[in-house]
């Protein structure tokens, strides 16, 4: 310490003497100034430039004793906060035998200093290196300002060159001393920036310390038969403490303040405008839902505007509400004024999201006419839109301020009060919600009538009136943190709802233009068709008239689904994300779980065993591991193929592997860490782990088998997802790979289940592999006397006319055989894919008959022979001989 006072000591001669060489320097330069007349304007230029470098001297001095100061303050809150923090510790043991002790404590980390703000420093550092190169830069041209002349050319008289050179030399040493205490200067913020992270520090030490060991420790003493009374008594005091003396003051100051009146005044003009363009605004809407759900004039902008102006209008109020919590602040003499002020500010938010909803609930607004949410569901949840406005938000209002004011000393009495008047409210407005229907989880078909949106919508009920119960024994503050936080949870909640519908209406649009533009097509190719047909007809009219384009509203259910499950997984994330970080602020006021220990396990470190406990915290946190791992294997998967591998150049069934092998690296991973989390650790698992697989090796060998041929499969890919094979006589398509056997879809319509084995070890054809193009022969019999190249020329004709045969390879007709009196072609053409195999059959099979049938050739039967036998048994048989020449099939 005594070396800390010389050191200041030292730094304050030194400041004293910087401020003496400021004062003379300015001292000289104005006296030169005023015995000195018509010098050139460079000359002069320098005596303003030296006054202006000396009062940077003379501030840079005074900024330097500020800086000082600001260090020991730095280091005596540090050493506030440290000394906090200690009896926070100590006392921590005693806290649940008296509930003064949890009081005082806390009365105790309230009046610790508030959190410093770094972002000042940096842009106070960053000034003076910007002010440290302006200096080097004047240092520099001095050698330049020797050669300067008269107005007129002339070169400078002796007397002029004297003051120039005074000048200069006085600016030197200006610039010199800027220099050093710029320096000095910049060694001192940054000693002062320690210390505030050393301040930080010991500030987040003791909120942390404060949640571990106070947030579950009553802070109010418990209702009794005699808390109204308490609230009857505390109301005067409140009203005693010259409250409306301090308001009036308070709104005095506030009104008569630059820096608070003119906030003021502005959000008294939106205000204004607010009103006055309400009556636009309606009639805005009701343009904007006259065009929704008409394809030709509905546009997703449409929704963003109203987005945006209902956001626009909806934020004068809060933004007047905001100034006045501001200017009630900024009034420092009145403590009153400062809580309430507070207590203003923090309910901001409130009201701009309840006013924003009001906005969006409107009848022709976004949930109604933009959204399709029923009216009446609407106008439900909106029920009680006025007891929010009018009681919620005064009342939270109230519950800063009392927990602002004097050291909570009106929080277990008007407080309370409050926050149990809160909570009654909350439950009736939640209530409502429900009763409205909106969702709290969507499901997979995204909607909200399922058993987990009912449990949600349970628990945010139940939660204001657990809240109650436990403000009514004391545990105010532990009531007030986690309802605030189950709320906000739900905010956030609400807001990614309305992101979903958004971009669920702006994928319907761009659905309705495609059906739209797909019937804008069908409709210029029946003109066309029909324009063909009356040329034909000689331009014979068309009795059909006119063709109307359907302009009727696509059902939502027409969007894709697999868009909408990929915005939900994303949606579900950020959630997940959202909610983690918000109770995160918190987490080690759940520390007391890391106490309860329900087993041990023995764990080796080094070649060192040792007994480790398993808490009830490790349990509860392996389960949220494995809850977001399950959520991960089910989402993560998805969206990675939606919004990432459908994009990429990828072989047919890469994309599959890859979400099947990312599921499985999923379930790996958070298996693994989840065991770990409650003593099961690899470590311990791997020799089990070798037992259990060379038993189950040799029990169930098949089954392994099928799984290490179905990972071979996603990695070899043999055969994928669509694929068509043919195995064991089977034949279809491949619609799913599993763990252990592959299905299999038949043109029956029926699955067939087949090991993954049997497409390792056995022989089977994959007619879609690596081209999907199959051959088909067909035999076809002419009669003996037709004219084989006229044959040949009906089925390449046929061939080229039947819509499923493709070009490439081209339609090849071969006359293979002459037996029995006919002649046998073979006709080869190619399909594309499988599928298409039978329909081409029926479809060739077709145009080869007509092809015969217009050329008059008949379709021959096989000859044969048949003999008589007499019935009375006499020999009187004989054998008759059929001709397949020039014979129709069935004649003799």
């Amino acid at each position: 310490q005594q070396l800390d006072a010389y050191l200041q000591a030292l730094r304050n001669q030194l400041n004293s003497q910087r401020q003496l060489e400021a004062e003379r320097a300015l001292e000289s330069t104005e006296q030169l100034a005023e015995s000195s007349a018509d010098l050139p304007k460079d000359i002069v230029a320098q005596f303003k430039i030296n006054r202006e470098l000396s009062a940077a001297l003379n501030q840079q001095a005074q900024r330097m004793d500020l800086v000082a100061s600001q260090q020991r303050q730095a280091a005596s809150q540090t050493l506030q906060v440290r000394q906090a923090l200690n009896t926070l510790r100590e006392q921590s043991q005693w806290l649940g035998s008296s509930n003064l002790l949890g009081e005082a404590l806390r009365a105790q980390v309230a009046r610790l200093p508030e959190m410093p703000k770094p972002q000042q420093l940096d842009t106070e550092m960053a000034q003076l290196r910007v002010q440290r190169l302006r200096y080097e830069d004047l240092l520099n041209k001095q050698p330049l300002l020797r050669q300067i002349h008269q107005a007129d050319g002339q070169p400078l008289t002796a007397e002029q060159n004297r003051i120039l050179e005074a000048q200069l030399r006085t600016q030197r040493e200006l610039l010199n001393s800027l220099l050093q205490g710029g320096d000095t200067l910049l060694l001192e913020l940054t000693k002062l920036k320690v210390s505030n992270g050393q301040l930080e520090d010991a500030l987040k030490e003791v909120n942390e310390a404060t949640h571990r060991y106070l947030f579950w420790t009553s802070d109010v003493r418990p209702m009794t038969i005699a808390w109204p009374l308490e609230i009857a008594q505390d109301l005067r005091r409140l009203i005693s403490l010259d409250t409306f003396s301090q308001l009036g003051k308070a709104s005095v100051m506030m009104l008569t303040s630059k820096e608070t009146i003119l906030p003021l005044f502005g959000a008294l003009i939106l205000v204004g405008c607010s009103i006055y363009s309400r009556r636009y605004f309606t009639r805005f809407l009701e343009r904007s839902a006259a065009k929704v759900g008409k394809v030709t004039q509905d546009h997703f902008w449409l929704t963003l505007r109203t987005l945006f102006w209902s956001i626009l209008v909806a934020s004068p109020l809060p933004v007047l509400w905001m100034t006045l919590g501001y200017g009630l602040r900024e009034a420092w003499p009145y403590p009153l004024a400062v809580a309430i002020g507070d207590g203003v500010t923090a309910t901001v938010p409130l009201l701009w999201v309840v006013m924003i909803c009001a906005t969006f609930a409107r009848p022709n607004g976004l949930f109604i006419a933009h959204f399709g949410w029923p009216r009446e569901r609407v106008s439900r949840g909106m029920r009680y839109y006025l007891m929010s406005i009018g009681l919620i938000v005064p009342l939270i209002m109230a519950l800063m301020m009392f927990d602002n004011l004097d050291d909570r000393e009106f929080s277990g009495s008007l407080g309370r009060l409050c926050f149990i008047l809160i909570c009654g409210a909350l439950a009736v407005v939640t209530l409502s919600l429900k009763k409205a229907g909106i969702p709290l989880y969507l499901n997979k078909e995204g909607s909200g009538d399922n058993i987990t949106n009912h449990m949600l919508w349970n628990m945010m009920i139940g939660a204001p009136l657990v809240a109650i119960l436990a403000s009514a024994v004391g545990y105010l503050a532990t009531a007030q943190a986690l309802l605030a936080r189950l709320e906000t949870s739900v905010a956030i909640w609400f807001l990614l709802l309305v992101v979903y519908h958004v971009i669920r209406r702006w994928m319907l649009i761009q659905r309705r233009r495609l059906a739209f533009d797909r019937a804008k097509h069908r409709r210029a190719e029946m003109l066309a068709q029909r324009a063909r047909g009356e040329e034909e007809a000689h331009h014979h009219s068309s009795p059909e008239g006119a063709i109307e384009v359907d302009e009727s509203e696509v059902d939502l259910d027409a969007i894709s689904a697999q868009s909408l499950r990929l915005v939900r997984s994303i949606l579900m994330l950020i959630a997940l994300l959202s909610v983690i970080v918000l109770w995160s602020e918190i987490h080690s006021a759940f520390g007391f779980l890391e106490n309860i220990s329900l087993w041990d396990v023995t764990s080796t470190v080094q070649g060192v065993e040792s007994l480790e406990p398993i808490t009830l915290g490790a349990v509860l946190i392996a389960i949220l591991v494995f809850i977001i791992t399950t959520q991960l294997v089910r989402n993560l998967p998805a969206l990675l193929e939606l919004a990432i591998l459908q994009h990429l150049d990828l072989t047919p069934g890469t994309g599959y592997a890859i979400t099947t092998i990312t599921k499985y690296l999923l379930m790996l991973i958070g298996g693994l860490v989840g065991f770990s989390m409650i003593g099961i650790e690899w470590s311990k698992l791997q020799w089990l782990v070798a037992a259990l697989g060379v038993g189950l090796g040799f029990g169930l060998q098949e089954i392994f088998a099928n799984f290490i041929s179905g990972l071979i499969i996603l990695f070899e890919k043999p055969i994928r997802i669509g694929d068509t094979v043919t195995i064991r006589d089977l034949t279809g398509s491949v619609t799913k790979i599993n763990t252990r056997a592959t299905t299999i879809s038949d043109w029956d319509r029926k699955e067939i289940i087949v090991p993954n084995k049997a497409f390792i070890t056995e022989q089977f054809i994959n007619w879609s592999l690596s081209d999907s193009v199959t051959r088909v022969v067909l035999t076809i019999p002419a009669p003996a006397n037709a004219n084989s190249e006229e044959v040949t020329e009906i089925l390449l004709t046929a061939a080229r006319r039947c819509s499923l045969v493709i070009d490439n390879p081209a339609p090849e007709v071969f006359l293979v055989d002459l037996q029995q009196g006919i002649q046998i072609f073979e006709l080869r053409i190619y399909a594309a894919e499988m599928g298409h195999r039978m329909p081409l059959r029926h479809e060739i099979h077709q145009l080869i008959l007509a092809g015969f049938h217009a050329h008059g050739i008949d379709m021959p039967f096989p000859p044969f022979q048949m003999r008589l036998e007499s019935l009375n048994g006499k020999q009187t048989g004989r054998t008759l001989t059929s001709a397949g020449k020039g014979r129709q099939a069935g004649s003799l």
